[in-house]
């Protein structure tokens, strides 16, 4: 009887040895994953987006404070998707828009601002396009936009059809003007003036 209990109490002893103490545990669920895990940030894939890609999807919070996903914009409309653009390139992107849009590509801008000064500058600009906040560079850094040497944003535009391929692109920098020719050659559109010519 005395070694039974003298062994159930090293038993107990022994396991409660190897316990981790409470006290000492990171915060979070039990049986879970530890808070401070999940809200590290997803590491960014290490390939470089190409032509022929499909491009990775993100949420961004727009100017006006809508959150949008850019697999829902490409249903509808191809887009040309903006990196790195100071005001000078966004305002050329604005007085093409138009133009864009008769193409049926839609225009977004992803800013490096935060979202008070990206929706400030949308609106001194009036930008009738969407222009995303991007302070962290997470998206720009998707897209390989950002410059490892230094971590600045690199000028960068990118036209994606309807199933986010990949079909154009560019990071030597933005055009002042000719963003509708570079979506419609980038989709294989025809140009603007063409005309179709009729069945007989």
């Amino acid at each position: 009887m005395r070694i039974t209990l003298l062994l159930a109490i090293t038993v107990t002893f022994g396991t409660t040895q190897n316990l981790p103490d409470r006290g000492a545990m990171p915060p979070g669920p039990v049986g879970g994953t530890p808070s401070g895990l999940t809200s590290r940030p997803v590491d960014t894939p290490a390939t470089e987006v190409c032509v022929g890609d499909i491009a990775p999807d993100f949420s961004y919070q727009a100017a006006d404070a809508h959150w949008r996903h850019l697999r829902d914009l490409v249903v509808d409309h191809p887009v040309l998707l903006v990196f790195g653009a100071d005001e000078a390139a966004l305002r050329s992107l604005e007085s093409e828009r138009e133009a864009l849009m008769d193409q049926g590509v839609l225009p977004v801008a992803v800013a490096g601002s935060r979202l008070g000064a990206t929706r400030a500058m949308a609106e001194r600009q009036e930008l009738r396009f969407s222009v995303g906040a991007d302070p962290q560079g997470v998206i720009a850094s998707q897209f390989n936009a950002i410059d490892p040497a230094n971590g600045r944003r690199l000028p960068a535009w990118f036209v994606l059809d309807g199933e986010r391929r990949v079909r154009g692109l560019g990071r030597t920098g933005l055009p002042k003007q000719g963003y509708a020719a570079l979506a419609s050659s980038a989709l294989g559109l025809p140009p603007k003036s063409a005309t179709v010519p009729s069945s007989r």
